[in-house]
């Protein structure tokens, strides 16, 4: 959770004055994939899980920043080769942090399914041997009585 925010707080901090027109157009797509990032860690992906997507964003990140360096008129290729890395990184993303999206919750609600049925065995077992105890105790005290001896004042 840390670590989007502090990569949202680093986007939100980049400058707005972008000097190519298809740079600007991926600005909106990284708060997507963001979002999509934070889904993932909402439905309670691990810090691994997050962490190697987070790594994928950093280069992304970078490279943006590499690309809105780049204006002279002959840098107009490597421009376009960095933000074709961009938009493919940030492809890879998205469909990673939709996967773990998918997988996170629904190993979450199998954890949830686990952690019930497990308290109601311990229910159940605790009510039979609460039966076998009272049980024994209530032999014990049968015996005793009958092993009682009644003498004369």
């Amino acid at each position: 959770m840390v670590a989007v925010l502090a990569i949202m707080s680093f986007v939100a901090m980049q400058p707005s004055m972008v000097k190519s027109q298809t740079i600007e157009t991926l600005e909106p797509r990284f708060g997507q994939t963001l979002a999509l990032v934070h889904q993932a860690e909402s439905a309670g992906a691990t810090s691994t899980e997050i962490g190697a997507l987070v790594a994928l964003l950093n280069k992304a990140l970078e490279l943006n920043r590499e690309a809105a360096k780049l204006s002279a008129p002959d840098q107009v290729q490597r421009q376009a080769e960095l933000v074709a890395q961009i938009d493919q990184i940030l492809m890879t993303v998205e469909n990673r942090a939709a996967d773990l999206t998918a997988l996170a919750s629904q190993r979450s609600y199998t954890n949830r399914v686990l952690t019930y049925m497990w308290g109601a065995i311990a229910a159940v077992l605790g009510t039979i041997l609460y039966a076998f105890t009272m049980s024994f105790y209530q032999k014990y005290r049968i015996r005793r009585i009958f092993q009682m001896r009644v003498t004369r004042k």
